[in-house]
């Protein structure tokens, strides 16, 4: 049984998988073009993010200066990865887009071993194989009717996911990041996405208050709360759980939106989603055995090990502790 503490961490962890996956309905409540909705979510998130930092009393102190590495892999990636999303989530099947654009996880494992010089591992293979083949009959496969999806929208998924996998590949170098950098990193990337709103975007035609509400929204929610919640939950929560609940989140995306209408039920959705996870799950699994010295030292650290980098490495939202 779990006592009290334990539960109130699962509680949150609960609710901050929930708030991730609930973005892509948010982003079918806004008719703002892809480049403007990121531009207010990122604005929105920078606003939680600073204000996390005042509720928590989080002491000032001298962040670094930027490098190429946090314009590349942490300002560029949070722009191209929320941009690329939302287009693909206007002009797809939402379900579908998520379940693609969530095969990221796999390769950030992938691209994590081998900058960790642990090569290549079968088991990540493996658990890549199974997530591209779950998803294959998504893209290959005819769709009901007026649930098609453009190539084009799978493309701008899949590339989006490879932005994520950069940005959390940025945050494992960067270490330890605090609600004031990440406010610093949202803020640089609104204001990357007004430039290029204002160079290339579209124009916002007459949005409305749902418009703006449900895109700053996504913001609040999914990138700014849900970093509070979730931090409270890698302290107080089971990790061995919470893991698995980061691999969910496409899962969620999809019930949410078939519950909803915004996309048809159908056995694809569920082949896919099972295989995402899977997949995702057997790459992780390969990451924790390759932990050097933990499994000789004390058997229960493997699983421990294993789940906080599941949680603080596999998810875009990663968290300060």
């Amino acid at each position: 049984m779990l006592n009290r503490t334990l539960l109130s961490g699962l509680v949150a962890g609960v609710f901050s998988v929930s708030l991730w996956g609930s973005l892509p309905l948010l982003r079918q409540l806004t008719d703002l073009s892809a480049m403007m909705t990121t531009v207010v979510a990122l604005a929105a998130a920078a606003a939680v993010a600073w204000f996390s930092a005042i509720l928590v009393r989080e002491p000032h102190s001298r962040m670094p200066d930027p490098d190429l590495s946090y314009w590349l892999g942490g300002v560029l990636s949070l722009v191209v990865a929320l941009y690329l999303y939302f287009a693909a989530l206007a002009w797809g099947e939402p379900a579908r887009v998520t379940l693609v654009t969530y095969l990221w996880p796999v390769v950030f494992v992938l691209v994590a071993n081998w900058l960790a010089g642990r090569g290549v591992q079968p088991r990540v293979l493996i658990g890549m194989g199974v997530a591209f083949v779950g998803v294959a009959p998504l893209i290959l496969g005819d769709a009901p009717e007026g649930a098609e999806t453009p190539l084009v929208a799978y493309i701008f998924g899949v590339i989006s996911g490879c932005a994520w996998a950069a940005f959390s590949v940025y945050l494992t170098q960067a270490g330890t990041v605090p609600f004031r950098g990440y406010a610093r990193m949202f803020a640089q990337a609104a204001l990357i996405a007004v430039v290029l709103q204002l160079l290339f975007g579209e124009g916002i035609g007459v949005p409305t208050g749902t418009d703006w509400l449900a895109a700053a929204l996504i913001g609040i929610g999914p990138y700014g709360i849900a970093f509070m919640t979730w931090g409270f939950a890698l302290r107080k929560g089971p990790t061995g759980l919470l893991g698995v609940l980061t691999y969910l989140v496409p899962v969620i995306s999809a019930i949410l939106l078939v519950a909803t209408g915004f996309t048809e039920p159908e056995p694809a959705l569920l082949v896919a989603g099972l295989a995402v996870v899977g997949g995702a799950l057997l790459a992780q699994s390969a990451e924790a055995q390759s932990e050097p010295g933990v499994a000789e030292c004390d058997p229960d650290a493997v699983d421990e090990a294993s789940a906080r980098r599941a949680m603080e490495r596999a998810s875009p939202e990663n968290t300060r502790e």
